[in-house]
């Protein structure tokens, strides 16, 4: 990489530091919309710019509010409204040294019981609910065994996700798998030899990473996941600098990342354009702050 494009990439993440901190409202939580007029802070869009403020060695400003904020998520049965309050709102406590005021595992453990008692067909949403679910299990008690309804309902999802010829998804993609594979280590699984195969498959010499073997397009959401596994995988991406190119085009006039060019900018994707970054330079805090 030249001095030229150092110093632009200096930029870049400089006015993604300045989008990250405008996002956050009045409650102390933050919301990627609330310049539209809407005060609605987000369990996702909160932990999206904590993780980010943390790899950047950041003060999280009003933390001392925004603990309290995300303790809230929980009702005092230790309920959260969805699943995806739960992953996000404990992670985000998290990352600021808190903890929720209840145990969320009873919470976790009655959904994924009653998803196991649903007999839907396997899709994209499932597989990520089974591997937020998973995950949290695994933050909040490390060292105890995973529950088995857990367990069971897991290995029925990827195995209903799973492609023959390498990567998972009804089509196979670089986001379904990428899930796929973190959910794999979390159950302890062995890497398959055919998901590599299929990783390289999606790589590409003009987008860095495709989201899929066949695909003419991808979105900083499937560079993520793909950067995240062969950074377990311990290889190197192809072509890094189209990756970094891709990266840069997606940012817009406000510092922040649209999923891809020409789309508006969320703090989701201003989070997976930061993380590809910190894979390709092989930043310790990655896992960490991703929990994969």
């Amino acid at each position: 990489m030249t001095g030229m494009d150092m110093d632009n990439d200096q930029k870049l993440w400089a006015r993604a530091q300045n989008y990250v901190l405008s996002r956050q409202s009045a409650d102390s939580g933050f919301c990627f919309y609330r310049v539209w007029g809407v005060e609605e802070s987000t369990a996702p869009d909160t932990f999206y710019a904590v993780a980010m403020l943390r790899l950047w060695g950041m003060v999280i400003p009003r933390s001392a509010e925004l603990i309290p904020w995300l303790q809230s998520l929980q009702d005092d049965q230790g309920r959260y409204s969805s699943l995806t309050n739960a992953s996000f709102g404990v992670r985000a406590l998290s990352l600021l040294a808190a903890t929720p005021l209840y145990d969320p595992r009873p919470h976790l453990l009655h959904w994924a019981t009653q998803a196991a008692g649903h007999k839907k067909a396997a899709n994209s949403e499932t597989l990520r609910d089974w591997q937020r679910c998973v995950q949290l299990q695994r933050m909040l008690a490390p060292d105890e065994p995973l529950p088995e309804i857990m367990r069971s309902g897991a290995e029925a999802i990827l195995h209903g996700m799973e492609a023959a010829a390498g990567g998972f998804g009804s089509h196979p993609n670089l986001v379904d798998s990428g899930i796929a594979w973190a959910l794999q280590r979390l159950l302890d699984q062995p890497h398959r030899p055919r998901d590599q195969v299929f990783l390289h498959a999606c790589e590409d010499a003009t987008l860095g990473l495709r989201l899929s073997p066949d695909g003419a397009s991808t979105r900083l959401e499937a560079i993520f996941w793909g950067i995240l596994q062969m950074v377990h995988l311990h290889i190197a991406p192809q072509y890094p600098q189209a990756v970094m190119a891709y990266v840069r085009a997606c940012q817009t006039m406000n510092g922040g990342f649209g999923r891809r060019a020409g789309a508006i900018a969320t703090l989701e994707g201003t989070f997976h354009a930061v993380m590809i970054a910190a894979g390709l330079s092989r930043n310790p805090l990655l896992q960490t702050l991703t929990g994969i």
